[in-house]
């Protein structure tokens, strides 16, 4: 919840900065009369005692839900109370900031000074309070491989009957079994068989989809299917071995489906949160954040800045980015049955010109 829907006057202002003081170890007031050693009564907004046997401290904070800026004076009200009540420690809270006179003389007087406000994206980590991102979910399927053979060659048994054709059997998918096309020329060291050919090409249409960080249909949550004419070509001819019989193989043509199951990530980081603010300490510039989650009795407060400083903006996920995942395996190219197949190039030549 924003500050300005969560505060609506200063009683509200004052019942905050309560709570977020309210850790359970010390004991918190609001709007407390007390009586000086000059004789005069102290209206503190709220009022902290620390009680550490055998001592008991007071910290004495002024809450100030102004539309203009706190002044010296005001500062000067506070430091008399400090003096007049023996207390340990004066705070002032506003969200609007000081003047100049106040913050000098302020920190002269030891009084920490604080400016409430909201947490910027930085301070709430990037991409923000609000992560609006899109998750593609990609996998492949196979619809025809074509190698292009230029040689066979056969070694037979003596007598046996030389087989026909220049057809190669292809094993994809799991489990394949050891007679798959054994690549032995040069390319094995890249390649163990063509059917790993047969996958870097489907791999390599994933890809191709991913580098252009395509948002379908102006970012629906959908399912969405499409093919790539992929060609692959060899500078130098794959020797490729099934049993007895040498293929050399100088490009491969594949034509690849492509699933894509598109989705939306909105998350509001603060839904969760009955509140969560930036506290600026205005004398040391220092930067707190103080929040309360729905489910803690207490509120909890931590360092931005240290936080800050750790962030490289260029590496951090922006609003509005695709997060590919790519599913192992191949989908059954029969859910691809009945569908009207869109090559891969006009939808990226489409988003292009957009």
């Amino acid at each position: 919840m924003e500050l300005k829907n969560l505060v609506q006057d200063w009683g509200g202002f004052e019942q905050l900065i309560k709570d977020m003081h309210d850790n359970g170890s010390v004991e918190v007031e609001h709007d407390v009369t007390l009586t000086g050693k000059s004789g005069a009564t102290r209206q503190i907004d709220v009022l902290l005692r620390h009680h550490c046997p055998p001592y008991t401290y007071l910290t004495l904070i002024e809450c100030k839900y102004w539309k203009h800026k706190v002044e010296r004076a005001n500062i000067d009200v506070l430091a008399a109370s400090l003096a007049d009540l023996n207390a340990a420690k004066g705070v002032f809270f506003t969200t609007v900031g000081y003047q100049q006179g106040a913050e000098i003389y302020a920190k002269s007087m030891g009084i920490t000074i604080y400016v409430v406000r909201e947490l910027t994206n930085e301070e709430w980590g990037l991409p923000g309070k609000i992560i609006d991102l899109y998750l593609h979910f990609l996998q492949p399927t196979l619809f025809k491989i074509t190698p292009t053979i230029s040689e066979v060659a056969h070694v037979l048994p003596a007598g046996a009957p030389a087989p026909r054709g220049l057809e190669i059997s292809l094993y994809l998918g799991e489990g394949r079994p050891p007679s798959s096309n054994k690549i032995i020329s040069k390319h094995k060291g890249k390649y163990k068989t063509l059917e790993d050919v047969i996958d870097f090409a489907a791999e390599e249409s994933i890809n191709q989809f991913i580098a252009k960080r395509l948002l379908i249909n102006g970012g629906e949550e959908c399912t969405r299917y499409f093919v790539n004419d992929l060609l692959v070509k060899f500078e130098d001819a794959l020797i490729v071995q099934n049993r007895e019989t040498f293929f050399k193989v100088s490009e491969l043509r594949a034509k690849v489906g492509i699933k894509v199951i598109q989705s939306r990530i909105l998350i509001d980081r603060s839904e969760n949160y009955l509140y969560a603010l930036a506290v600026h300490d205005c004398i040391t510039n220092e930067v707190f954040s103080s929040s309360r989650h729905k489910k803690d009795s207490h509120a909890q407060w931590s360092s931005c800045s240290k936080s800050i400083e750790r962030i490289d903006r260029a590496e951090a996920v922006q609003n509005g980015s695709i997060i590919s995942v790519v599913i192992r395996g191949y989908f059954p190219r029969e859910e691809m049955d009945g569908l009207i197949q869109t090559p891969m190039e006009l939808l990226i030549e489409s988003c292009d010109r957009m």
